[in-house]
């Protein structure tokens, strides 16, 4: 399983929007390997890394020294390569013969994530294309596998309660539910009413 924070998802792809425009563009997803409690390997990325590639409308190549140059910050970093990321100009998602080729890894396991027409509308997961690479060669995986492979995690989650004002002076105030209840009736009304508005 390779778990992708939402940040690092919109971080790629604001990268690819930046990238010559009707070109393929390929990036990769580095980060941290663990076993969990039942032994399965999972990864986390952390890092998004443009490799100096040659791109064309039709394909991209990283040659020999940028691939190395795109993994001299392993040992510094402590991470390891989890994913690639390329996409195509229209919205054939599969692997292509030269994919399979030029897929940063051969080995069982690795992931290689395939995105339409070059990204534009910045697509999901489930938009995108997933192949896995198995002992017999690139699978892509669809269905619900799919959350089995890979998954993007909200990079925040807000729980707070909504604020609203009650006054024109617009401080801060706490609802009556919140506040200790006064014996007393309330003497008096604003003119006006307004509604809680509904938590997210």
């Amino acid at each position: 399983m390779l778990t992708i924070p939402d940040p690092v998802w919109q971080l790629l792809l604001d990268r690819f929007a930046t990238a010559p425009a009707g070109h393929e563009h390929v990036a990769y997803l580095d980060g941290i390997r663990h076993r969990d409690r039942d032994g399965t390997l999972q990864g986390f990325a952390t890092t998004v890394v443009i490799p100096d590639a040659v791109t064309s409308p039709g394909n991209f190549t990283v040659p020999v020294d940028a691939m190395e140059r795109a993994g001299e910050h392993f040992e510094a970093l402590g991470v390891v390569r989890l994913a690639q990321v390329h996409t195509h100009g229209n919205d054939f998602v599969d692997h292509s013969h030269i994919d399979d080729r030029r897929a940063y890894s051969q080995r069982a396991g690795a992931l290689s994530i395939v995105l339409p027409w070059h990204a534009a509308g910045r697509p999901t997961l489930w938009q995108s294309g997933i192949h896995l690479r198995e002992p017999a060669g690139w699978r892509r995986v669809t269905g619900p596998r799919i959350d089995e492979i890979v998954r993007v995690l909200p990079g925040v989650i807000d729980l707070r309660r909504p604020l609203w004002t009650a006054s024109p002076t617009d401080m801060k105030a706490i609802s009556e539910a919140a506040s200790d209840r006064s014996p007393t009736p309330a003497r008096w009304r604003w003119p006006w009413s307004w509604h809680r508005r509904p938590r997210d």
